[in-house]
């Protein structure tokens, strides 16, 4: 049987780690308040935002053409992993990097090429792993999640597309909830924007544009690009954060359980070691008689 004094250390180790893991639950639940608060807030606008472009080019028609909206045949494409820099989150970043596997070997297998927009240390990482070449990393993209940071990524975005890529796509893990994160693609560029409308009754005639449609669409999509590549890192952040917040929560749970079974580990060892002091005494008490 164990010795108590190990059984005692390692009581006092699975504390430790259970006062840790705890204390980043805690940290993290606090942090998941205010993501999912930006996630939620943002979804009403975000949709409200693509039905008025969706509806903007269902009166304009066939007649317009924007560099953002037209598609090729791809040869190279762009893919942007938005994965977290620190660990302790679950399975988050291996269901993101399962998912760019299976991306990678779809593309490859039509004969697409596939570069990687690394971002997050855990990207960088799985970058490094696989023979894609990696063009840029970036560091902290998900711990605050901004408009600035998403302007930032656009920039880059749009500097290579159309002259070094045909499409770009983003890996993000969308948000459902604290326990349910799922690895999304999302093709950002070309656009793709239905031209319809909820409404039947709107036609051409129901929109009024001044001065013109063409001198403003092409910002208007830029600023719905934007609000995409907004979406995809507060969805990160909040994923992460619930992630973490749950495997944090499931390992001090965990933790409570081993430290029950080793003070009855420990309580066993006493006993027995009590039973044979009396033993040994009782033996010597009567060889002396």
């Amino acid at each position: 049987m164990a010795n108590l004094k190990d059984i005692k250390r390692r009581i006092g180790s699975v504390k430790s780690t259970q006062k840790i893991t705890n204390a980043m639950k805690l940290v993290s639940a606090a942090k998941f308040a205010r993501a999912n608060a930006a996630v939620l807030a943002s979804r009403p606008y975000s949709e409200a935002f693509s039905g008025m472009v969706g509806r903007l080019l269902a009166t304009v028609g066939s007649n317009f053409e924007s560099g953002l909206l037209k598609a090729q045949e791809e040869q190279k494409v762009l893919l942007v992993i938005l994965a977290t820099d620190r660990g302790l989150c679950g399975g988050l970043n291996s269901n993101l990097f399962k998912r760019a596997g299976q991306f990678i070997e779809e593309k490859a297998s039509s004969g697409v090429e596939v570069e990687i927009f690394a971002c997050g240390r855990r990207a960088i990482s799985y970058s490094k792993k696989i023979n894609n070449r990696c063009v840029e990393k970036r560091e902290r993209v998900l711990e605050k999640p901004n408009v600035e940071e998403a302007q930032e990524l656009c920039a880059s975005f749009l500097k290579d597309f159309d002259e070094s890529y045909q499409s770009v796509y983003v890996l993000y893990p969308k948000f459902n909830s604290a326990l349910d994160q799922t690895a999304e693609v999302e093709q950002i560029l070309p656009m793709t924007l239905e031209s319809t409308t909820d409404d039947d009754s709107v036609n051409e005639g129901d929109i009024i544009v001044e001065p013109d449609f063409s001198q403003f669409i092409d910002g208007l999509l830029r600023r719905k690009l934007l609000g995409s590549v907004y979406s995809a890192l507060l969805n990160g952040a909040a994923s992460e954060h619930g992630a973490r917040m749950t495997a944090m929560d499931s390992a001090t749970s965990n933790a409570q359980d081993v430290i029950k079974k080793l003070t009855l580990q420990y309580n066993r060892a006493r006993q027995a070691a009590i039973t044979t002091e009396l033993t040994e005494i009782i033996s010597g008490a009567e060889a002396l008689n």
